[in-house]
């Protein structure tokens, strides 16, 4: 079940990123462990700044508002509610190392050539 992220600092589903930033900033006064050294203020404080962090990359923001949780580690990896492909990690891989299949260390491309002056 993904988390309500809207809900944990207190706006709604069509806040502005100001409001959201606001939203924040007033937990952050409350919870902060500066000002509330309990271990509760301390969970709330880490939900809040984890929600406010969310809300304001439009990438994760998109997924919330699918229904999806970024910050669930099984999301986009074929788990309930993901994409059931591999993710831009898989493409990044491909291209720029780790392969798409075996896994192990990547074989470097230069091959070294006999020796002319040893013959």
């Amino acid at each position: 079940m993904a988390r309500d992220y809207y809900a944990t600092l207190g706006v709604e589903h069509d806040a502005t990123d100001a409001e959201i930033k606001k939203a924040y900033r007033r937990l952050a006064r409350k919870y902060h462990p500066d000002v509330n050294p309990s271990e509760e203020a301390a969970e709330k404080f880490r939900e809040a700044s984890v929600a406010q962090e969310v809300l304001t990359d439009p990438e994760k923001r998109r997924i919330v508002d699918a229904g999806g949780d970024p910050q669930d580690p099984g999301y986009g990896r074929g788990a309930p509610g993901g994409f059931g492909g591999g993710g831009f990690g898989d493409i990044f891989d491909a291209f720029f190392g780790g392969g798409a299949a075996g896994g192990g260390p990547r074989a470097s491309r230069v091959r070294p050539g006999n020796d002319a002056l040893l013959r």
